[in-house]
């Protein structure tokens, strides 16, 4: 299974997602919000969702991509308190 380290660094004022499978010296993935193209109608903020759907569907192992998005549901329902 894998798992999931979103942050923010404050120097570069990025937020980052890594996922990390079977190594514990670097993770296998790593996304940054900064590449994701915004919607002019919502907050950046409330877009973190859709940008971890979208890094969902780049992984390679679907249940992977399935674990990823149902984070990002969980995530999201905690947030919007849905």
């Amino acid at each position: 299974m894998a798992q999931f380290k979103l942050y923010s660094d404050i120097e570069s004022r990025d937020t980052i997602l890594q996922i990390w499978g079977g190594s514990t010296k670097h993770p296998d993935c790593v996304f940054h919000f900064s590449d994701f193209k915004l919607s002019e109608w919502f907050e950046p903020e409330n877009q973190i969702a859709p940008w971890l759907f979208e890094c969902a569907s780049r992984l390679k192992i679907p249940y992977h991509s399935y674990e990823l998005a149902k984070w990002g549901v969980e995530l999201f329902e905690k947030e919007w308190g849905i």
